[in-house]
């Protein structure tokens, strides 16, 4: 196995957010910018550009009409939506579509879908409990599990020793992990959003989406849970796509921390999958 040090190194040569990128969420960060300043920062790059109209038009949105420019698309979906678009493109291009090397075996569309419906889970979370801004929900969400394609792109070989371990067993990816005693897909996924200079927010959300205890005492703490519930759940009704075969574990912090009475949940449920059927565009991008 690779040790620990090597495995944290090798996270330096991953794909990190290129200038197109870190000057939109910059600009779609800033209170003080205009919608023709995060427009033209998009415009940079044709391709991006492309995309995120196409996703500001997917079904999922539900727009009445056809959105064809992008201060259009600003306007109506809002900055942290659009930064939202534009991180999805990147993510889904730079970790799922590049070079993957020696080859893991692991199902990487089925881990994409992971992705998108866990965004998707934590943002419909959020609307169901009253979250002020859902939008942070739904990238927290989709970068949850970073961890896991980083660790696929950077040492296939425990990729593919996890992944044995928990589709022939049945077991949790953290559970194999422990087994393995490699570092966990938390901490590396951690790492790399930090070094990508993204909020602490999502830093946390990524570290501790199973464990969401770790920051009871955060301003984050709220978001962390709803990401976790949004796993749990999204696990539980597609199993295997995360790459972790075992019974989903809730934590009854999480609960607490969002004082989410049990019987909410299935109300939850029936509004989520109302909304994934909408998400094929993000998940075929």
């Amino acid at each position: 196995m690779v040790s620990i040090e090597k495995m944290i190194d090798k996270l330096e040569e991953l794909p990190t957010p290129d200038f197109v990128v870190q000057k939109i969420i910059t600009v779609a960060s800033d209170p003080n910018a205009s919608v023709k300043e995060l427009a033209n920062a998009i415009m940079m790059d044709a391709s991006l550009s492309s995309k995120v109209l196409k996703l500001a038009n997917s079904a999922y949105y539900g727009i009445p009409r056809e959105i064809t420019v992008l201060n259009e698309a600003i306007m109506i979906l809002g900055f942290k939506t659009v930064r939202n678009l534009a991180m999805s493109v990147f993510t889904y291009g730079a970790l799922f579509q590049g070079s993957q090397g020696e080859d893991s075996g692991i199902n990487r569309e089925a881990l994409w879908r992971h992705f998108v419906y866990v965004a998707v889970a934590s943002e419909t979370l959020g609307e169901i409990l009253g979250y002020p801004v859902k939008e942070e929900l739904f990238i927290n969400g989709l970068l949850h599990d970073i961890g896991k394609v980083a660790l696929d792109v950077i040492s296939p070989k425990v990729m593919r020793a996890l992944h044995k371990i928990t589709s022939e067993k049945k077991r949790n990816f953290t559970e194999a992990e422990d087994l393995l005693e490699v570092p966990s897909h938390t901490s590396i996924g951690a790492k790399l959003v930090e070094k990508w200079g993204l909020p602490e927010m999502i830093v946390q959300s990524v570290a501790g989406h199973h464990n969401p205890e770790l920051y009871i005492d955060s301003i984050n703490a709220e978001v962390v849970a709803m990401v976790h519930i949004a796993d749990v759940v999204i696990n539980t009704m597609y199993p295997g796509d995360s790459l972790s075969y075992g019974k989903p574990e809730l934590s009854h912090e999480a609960l607490n921390i969002l004082s989410l009475k049990p019987r909410i949940l299935p109300r939850f449920i029936d509004r989520l999958k109302d909304k994934l059927v909408k998400v094929d565009d993000f998940v075929n991008m």
